[in-house]
């Protein structure tokens, strides 16, 4: 949301309508009403590969992101619904390829050369040469539709109960072209070096659902306290080539990079529990720390081999002027567990740890509106593989969020 973008901290947070997804049960501290909030957020990504032998392959085609939130409060009942995007990166465009077209322009053309020196000898020369390549992730995209209620045991503690719907669809479009530097003479196997085109497009689908379950404590007006749980979402992909190359052997490419038409594989959303606290050190001053789990591990994640559990630490600070001004400073901390090998598996989007700090203002011209402006920065810490790949990135972020109150 774009208050999240504003402060990177929101899991104990009672104020607007994105915190259906961010803490629920905190809806109940919110004033009677129903609340209704459009989020627009613009993401630069500049996403480096670095593979020795072709240099910087890099990407910055950038992604708009929507969120819609609503919340619905009443005495000591309520309701919440919500569309976000809770995974994906969007769109890519690496127009000169990344470090899967070397690894896969280079693998089938050890394929073919092994077959060559198996019947021919080896004083020729065979494949050698990726002459041109990129890769397109036309979408990248997971769509969450969030619904729940909660409810005020007392003043000070309320509960949320909820469910969030996932539907994902993830479409590859890329291609290499290899070559030898002399052609094959006439053999009697029928074998030629002629150049290659390796060309496919992928395109896979899942869906799956998620409980919520909140917890929002208040002892007093300075003191806040939440936990937020989403248990794991199963995502089920089914793969469909729209587009494949018959090698000259016969085979598949789809089938032979480990993607066969009709085929399966789980990349589930991993649970996760958000913890916050929101303490308000003086009036017109408030503090809030936050600590997400992700239970990576405990998730089926084809993709990666031996994932360990990410998680993210933040704080922000947010000093409200007078009842139309707010501005806020905030920063986050995300770490890893995944090997620097496994990264090859969706060089894309290397997952990296991160240093992310934001800012942002809130302008209320009238009590029924909240307009929240947002911008952060995201720098990746950068990893290399065994092999010597590198994988980098940052990303920035400008966000624009209307809330209105209108009971």
């Amino acid at each position: 949301s774009a208050d999240y973008m504003r402060t990177l901290n929101r899991a104990a947070a009672t104020d607007y309508a994105d915190i259906a997804v961010y803490n629920p049960a905190g809806s109940m501290q919110m004033e009677d009403g129903f609340y209704g909030k459009v989020d627009v957020m613009y993401y630069g990504k500049d996403y480096t590969n670095t593979v020795p032998g072709y240099g910087e392959l890099s990407q910055d085609e950038p992604s708009i992101t929507p969120g819609v939130f609503s919340v619905y409060k009443k005495k000591k009942w309520g309701g919440f619904l919500a569309f976000t995007i809770p995974a994906g990166g969007g769109k890519l465009d690496y127009k000169d390829g990344n470090a899967r077209t070397v690894a896969l322009a280079e693998n089938v053309s050890n394929l073919f050369n092994a077959a060559f020196e198996t019947n021919l000898g080896t004083n020729y020369y065979n494949y050698n040469n990726v002459d041109d390549m990129a890769i397109e992730v036309k979408q990248s995209t997971v769509y969450g539709f969030t619904l729940g209620a909660s409810y005020a045991i007392n003043d000070a503690l309320s509960v949320a109960l909820g469910t969030r719907y996932s539907t994902g669809t993830r479409e590859f479009d890329g291609f290499a072209n290899i070559s030898a530097d002399n052609p094959l003479p006439s053999n009697p196997y029928g074998i030629t070096n002629n150049p290659q085109e390796l060309s496919i497009n992928l395109e896979e689908d899942a869906a799956g659902w998620a409980g919520i379950l909140g917890v929002n404590f208040a002892p007093n007006e300075k003191l806040n306290a939440a936990l937020t749980y989403i248990s794991n979402t199963k995502m089920e992909y089914d793969m469909d080539v729209k587009r494949d190359t018959t090698l000259p052997d016969g085979s598949s490419l789809a089938a032979a990079i480990g993607f066969p038409d009709g085929s399966k594989r789980r990349i589930d959303l991993p649970a996760q529990l958000g913890t916050g606290v929101s303490y308000r050190c003086l009036p017109p001053l408030k503090v809030d720390l936050t600590y997400t789990y992700y239970f990576e591990k405990d998730a089926d994640i084809d993709t990666y081999a031996d994932e360990g559990n990410s998680w993210d630490l933040g704080i922000a600070g947010e000093y409200t002027f007078n009842p139309r001004w707010k501005a806020s400073l905030g920063y986050m901390l995300t770490r890893v567990d995944l090997d620097d090998d496994e990264q090859i598996s969706e060089p894309e989007e290397p997952k990296l740890g991160a240093h992310a700090v934001a800012a942002g203002a809130v302008w209320s011209p009238t009590q029924s509106w909240a307009i929240s402006l947002g911008g952060a920065y995201i720098m990746y810490d950068g990893v290399e593989d065994s092999q010597g790949r590198e994988y980098d990135k940052t990303v920035w972020n400008v966000s624009l969020g209307l809330q209105y109150k209108f009971l």
